[in-house]
């Protein structure tokens, strides 16, 4: 794995009249930057360049001035750095600007999080799942998405995108491909479907870990379920989902699923992508939240975990009766 040098843009905004969606006050920054880091840590890349950015009112072709942009250019050595990393959501003309101003390679906070995605889906559903997110986000784009960094690594200081034409026929291409996709993933939720009502017959209870990335999720299904997968202190650690047994008594089964974690900002192409696997959710006779306990941001975790979960499809009945709470460290 190689590993790249970025520099970290931290943006406050401060008003929300304007159409960022991930908006966000100074209470909160410090646990928002924190977890932006373990996101670039999770990606293998180090941070050698940080920078905090007030911004009272976003530019809709750039986000920041040109003062501060410039700035960024002649008080930083830029070619130490393979990439800059923009905390928020970026317009494609936005990043486009910002890549020929700074003449490196630009990617937000959607790019990032899919990019890992990638990188720690191991099953040809989570691949597929995966490969949906980048396209659907990949078609928004006016230029090519910097996506798969390990593969373009030769092309990282290049900016600027194909001609017009070659974008259309792009776009083209990516909806064809969105379309096979989505027709894979419907095989393997048929496939999923059948796979389940079998669970179903055989287990007296089906239970789902649910909560915040790297709230310890994985450590307790081992635990639960006498099993070995991946534990380890980083962000989405482990993506696809996994099914252990507890055996009871009467030969039943309790069956324990351990599910991707949430986390804020969570882009709305891998929510999507991925609703196949959250159907499991639905499936479960009991969610187990996880939360961890020492995290000083717990009841926002908690927060966004649960209108994570109304936004897929459950309604707040459904998880008042559903929720068991579980505190983790």
């Amino acid at each position: 794995m190689i590993n790249y040098n970025t520099f970290l843009i931290l943006p406050i905004f401060k008003i929300n009249k304007f159409s960022q969606n991930d908006i966000f006050n100074q209470k909160n920054f410090i646990s928002r930057s924190s977890e932006t880091r373990s996101l670039v840590q999770a990606l293998d890349a180090s941070i050698i360049f940080e920078k905090i950015i007030n911004i009272s009112i976003p530019k809709s072709s750039l986000l920041i001035n040109n003062t501060v942009a410039n700035e960024i250019k002649n008080n930083f050595d830029l070619s130490l750095v393979d990439l800059i990393i923009f905390d928020c959501s970026l317009s494609p003309i936005q990043q486009r600007n910002l890549e020929r101003i700074l003449q490196k390679k630009i990617i937000d906070r959607t790019q990032l999080i899919i990019e890992i995605f990638g990188l720690r889906a191991k099953t040809k559903e989570g691949k597929l799942q995966v490969e949906l997110a980048n396209l659907s986000f990949e078609k928004t784009r006016l230029v090519r998405s910097w996506t798969h960094l390990e593969r373009q690594r030769g092309g990282l200081s290049k900016v600027g995108g194909p001609g017009e034409s070659q974008i259309e026929l792009d776009k083209r291409m990516i909806n064809s491909k969105i379309k096979q996709l989505k027709k894979s993933l419907t095989k393997v939720t048929q496939t999923r479907e059948v796979q389940r009502k079998l669970r179903k017959n055989v287990s007296s209870l089906i239970f789902s870990l649910v909560g915040y990335t790297n709230s310890g999720k994985s450590t307790i299904f081992n635990n639960l379920t006498s099993s070995n997968i991946l534990v380890r202190d980083m962000v989405f650690a482990t993506l696809d989902t996994k099914m252990g047994s507890i055996k009871m008594s009467d030969n039943k089964k309790i069956i324990i699923s351990d599910t991707v974690g949430f986390i804020s900002a969570l882009p709305t192409e891998l929510i999507d992508s991925f609703k196949s696997s959250l159907e499991e959710l639905f499936s479960s006779d009991y969610l187990l939240l996880v939360h961890d306990l020492s995290n000083p941001n717990i009841e926002n975790q908690a927060k966004l975990v649960f209108d994570t979960l109304i936004s897929i499809g459950f309604t707040e009945e459904e998880l008042e009766k559903k929720i068991i709470n579980v505190f983790n460290k």
